[in-house]
């Protein structure tokens, strides 16, 4: 009863709050106002609270918000604060609510940039002791986050704090240094050592190094997404021979796409291994419990992606260390060539800018089993959306609606994944010849032509 009680409250709260009807800027001030009341939290100021965390000797909490979004995943602090276990915790910590990226660290400041709700947990000397909030779907959260696996992660990272020197070296691995954009991209150029903040990429010049909260707040505030649409968007200004990096093609790929399946309020519990995997193949079992991955200790799925999200697409092999029925094993995850690729990027904000360059601005909706059987046959795709405005519709411009059946893409009918048909478009981006597709409208098929720029 519990459960479903929180299922449900998280189901009010995930979404931001206020109402629809007002405006985005509104939203924000609101949130302020509300937070301000709580006396909890520092309020878009990190330094405020690095610098009362030294002093106090506690544990800093930082949580990453986007507040004007009506779709964001998050834990809301209404939520968060009327949970007495969640409640309790927050008062170990020091506390701060981040709504903005602007003239944070890079250095510092570092997790998967599509998340619409992340927390950081940091020692008071600096040292990141973990990452909590993990997105793997558009609108889905339920087998990514919940109250309980928040609650389980506040626990762990006191009981580290407690214990830091022991847990010390596993934690080490939890920032890097390797991760700059200039070691992300091959050939990157000078330019890209110096890009430390995020305002410093070209396209995110025109944003202020801080956010003032009584100027247009909306309007001057670097979303989370933004920094990853700006590092692909950098690398693709390059047309470097290589393409774009695969770290920035499939960035932090879920556990799930190597056949992890994560206990979401039990931290690092196995769940469930999918037969077959990566990981049953290295004989990961359900109800594992992760102590190393890579070395590190990790503190959720968050933490599990950043050690992924490290290692290159090729054949890797990460240490792991697995207590099984209070014993300890060491386990060799073996993963193979190209692995990354079985992970899902359909699902991120910054995979609309390679849309558009890939696929002229239309969104491929990848089928369900059922729906392929309900779906006419021969057909790959249902086509979500279509770009209206330049230059995000050049689909529309070559004849494609929305609802239409995709057939073929580049003559090829075995596609099943929105993200496989990125992937090696994108490959292909530089060349002059338009796109060919098949679609199936009102049961009559028709060729089109998506021009390439």
């Amino acid at each position: 009863m519990r459960r479903l009680y929180l299922a449900t409250a998280i189901a009010s709260l995930f979404f931001c709050p206020v109402a629809f009807s007002q405006s985005r800027e509104e939203k924000v001030r609101n949130d302020r106002l509300r937070v301000s009341k709580s006396g909890l939290w520092h309020y878009n100021d990190m330094e405020a609270g690095f610098a009362e965390s030294q002093r106090t000797n506690k544990p800093l909490m930082v949580v990453f918000r986007c507040i004007p979004c009506v779709e964001c995943v998050k834990l809301d602090d209404d939520l968060m604060e009327q949970n007495s276990e969640v409640l309790e915790g927050l008062k170990r910590f020091v506390r701060v609510r981040q709504i903005s990226n602007n003239g944070v660290d890079l250095k510092r400041i570092q997790f998967d940039f599509d998340q619409s709700f992340t927390v950081l947990f940091f020692h008071p000397d600096g040292t990141l002791m973990g990452r909590y909030g993990t997105r793997s779907h558009h609108t889905e959260w339920k087998d990514d986050v919940s109250i309980e696996g928040l609650a389980e992660a506040m626990k762990q990272v006191l009981a580290w704090y407690e214990n830091y020197e022991a847990i010390r070296p596993k934690l080490a691995g939890k920032q890097s240094s390797e991760l700059k954009l200039a070691q992300l991209i091959p050939n990157a150029g000078p330019q890209a050592e110096l890009i430390e903040e995020p305002q410093q990429f070209p396209t995110l010049t025109k944003y202020p190094a801080k956010l003032n909260l009584e100027d247009q707040p909306v309007k001057n505030c670097i979303h989370c997404h933004q920094i990853g649409d700006a590092q692909k968007a950098y690398a693709l200004s390059l047309d470097i021979p290589e393409g774009l990096p695969e770290k920035l093609l499939f960035p932090y790929p879920h556990p799930k796409s190597i056949g992890l399946i994560m206990d979401v309020d039990r931290g690092s519990t196995i769940k469930s291994v999918a037969p077959g995997s990566f990981a049953d193949r290295s004989g990961l079992k359900a109800g594992d419990r992760i102590e190393e991955f890579g070395g590190e200790a990790p503190l959720s799925i968050a933490d599990l992606q950043w050690v992924l999200h490290k290692r290159s697409n090729q054949s890797e092999v990460i240490p792991i260390v697995v207590d099984r029925n209070g014993s300890r094993m060491n386990i060799s995850l073996q993963l193979s060539a190209d692995w990354k690729s079985h992970d899902d990027i359909a699902w991120r904000v910054s995979t609309w800018e390679l849309r558009r360059i890939a696929l002229g601005g239309m969104v491929l909706k990848d089928l369900t089993e059922e729906e392929r059987k309900e779906a006419p046959e021969g057909t790959l795709f249902k086509v979500g959306h279509v770009g209206q405005y330049a230059p995000h519709n050049r689909a529309q411009v070559a004849g494609v609606k929305k609802d239409d059946w995709i057939v073929s893409i580049e003559g090829k009918t075995d596609w099943t994944r929105e993200t496989d048909v990125i992937r090696q478009l994108l490959a292909r981006r530089s060349e002059s010849d338009p796109i060919s597709i098949e679609v199936l409208r009102n049961g009559k098929r028709t060729k089109l032509q998506i021009a390439r720029k």
